[in-house]
């Protein structure tokens, strides 16, 4: 199916951030099957993950793209252009001055394009999407991958789904309900979005994150268990449990020579001294991050791979890494709130291990679950989820 789109996606290109995972294998996806894409995508000025990739060697196939920059830091222009967006839009936040750049100083880009239709991916790209569906009448699909705005945030991310907006952000919700689409990765947060956006759940599709196709990797012989967590465990996410849990099974278990624990990626200063002052230290190694290719193959060298999400109410969200471990054919083991995405998939064996996030003694004896299982030669096998399938996800958006 032939169709021409602009992909508005601030975090896609260069891959630096899980949001920008997301988005480069949609694109990959979408660019290879017969979508002609313009895409423009954000210089991020900081980054959870180096990237050095070139499009061409991600295998995106972008028909144009610009990559916007502008000036994070509080001067006279940036609290102009501010200024410009609230008058334009009714509305402005922190960054919003990047929309004000995309539209205004890239005129060129959009002059005579036509699409079939806008997608709109991480804020601020819904002021984009707003603007030329209401100035040109372009489709809009935006995309929710976690909650906005972000004061919305369920605790302790965020202030909750009631919290209060400052006068000059209220209308930010009524940008979002122009959308003609709206995309979301679950129905968690698909209905919790839906307690303050004033849309149906007609105009709402349940698209997952992407998967690619599961590799094979079948139990190593036994030796050492190697579990690993990839990805970021600052605050709000709390590591301190999973760890504690850890020692405390090394310290009932005598030997500590053949289990070891990695976080690789972006964790807090609590961490590191948490581990330092542990004589168990040796057996938790914490390792920088790497490009997002490179920790799919480090992924290969593990038995199990963990999930770590911080205490909600309820877990709405679904992280990037479900699908990379999934495609790894790694046993998952998701330490996250009883009530939600991940008790989800765990009850329907997507995932194969799990723990409540709050309760340590929970953790500490699936942890004796799984050394008893890899011990055995009976880990849990992991389960692909064929919604995340690259041909699912295709058919789903030739259906937009």
């Amino acid at each position: 199916m032939s169709k021409k789109i602009l992909f508005i996606a601030p975090s896609s290109y260069p891959v630096n951030s899980p949001e920008a995972i997301v988005n480069i294998k949609l694109l990959e996806l979408l660019s290879n099957n017969g979508y002609e894409i313009d895409l423009i995508s954000k210089k991020i000025k900081w980054d959870n993950y180096p990237s050095s990739q070139t499009l061409d060697s991600l295998n995106v196939k972008i028909k144009r793209n610009i990559i916007v920059e502008v000036d994070n830091k509080l001067n006279i222009k940036t609290l102009f252009q501010h200024l410009l967006v609230y008058l334009i839009w009714g509305t402005v936040f922190k960054g919003a001055h990047w929309a004000y750049e995309v539209i205004f100083n890239n005129k060129s880009f959009f002059k005579d394009v036509k699409y079939d239709f806008v997608i709109t991916k991480d804020s601020p790209s819904l002021l984009i999407g707003y603007y030329l569906k209401k100035k040109y009448g372009l489709k809009w699909i935006s995309t929710w991958n976690d909650p906005y705005p972000s004061i919305k945030y369920p605790l302790p991310y965020g202030h909750g789904v009631n919290a209060m907006m400052p006068f000059y952000y209220k209308k930010i919700i009524k940008v979002m309900e122009f959308a003609d689409k709206h995309i979301f990765p679950n129905e968690r947060l698909r209905d919790y979005m839906l307690n303050y956006i004033n849309t149906s759940k007609e105009k709402s599709i349940i698209i997952p994150h992407l998967a690619y196709e599961q590799s094979l990797n079948e139990q190593k012989d036994i030796g050492t268990l190697k579990l690993v967590h990839a990805g970021n465990v600052r605050s709000p996410r709390n590591p301190k449990p999973i760890v504690e849990a850890f020692f405390r099974f090394l310290l009932e278990k005598g030997t500590v020579n053949d289990i070891t624990l990695d976080f690789i990626g972006i964790f807090d200063n609590d961490l590191i001294k948490l581990v330092e002052n542990s004589k168990y230290s040796r057996n938790i190694n914490l390792l920088p991050p790497v490009e997002y290719k490179e920790s799919l193959d480090l992924l290969k060298g593990y038995d199990v791979a963990l999930i770590i999400e911080a205490p909600c109410e309820e877990g709405i969200f679904l992280p990037t890494k479900v699908g990379d471990y999934m495609s790894n054919n790694i046993p998952i083991f998701s330490i996250s709130p009883q009530i939600g995405v991940l008790n989800d998939l765990y009850k329907q064996n997507y995932v194969q291990y799990f723990a409540d996030i709050n309760d340590i003694d929970g953790i500490f004896e699936e942890l004796k679950k799984i050394h008893e299982d890899y011990s055995n030669c009976k880990l849990k096998s992991s389960s692909f989820n064929e919604a995340y399938d690259k041909m699912n996800i295709l058919d789903l958006y030739n259906k937009l």
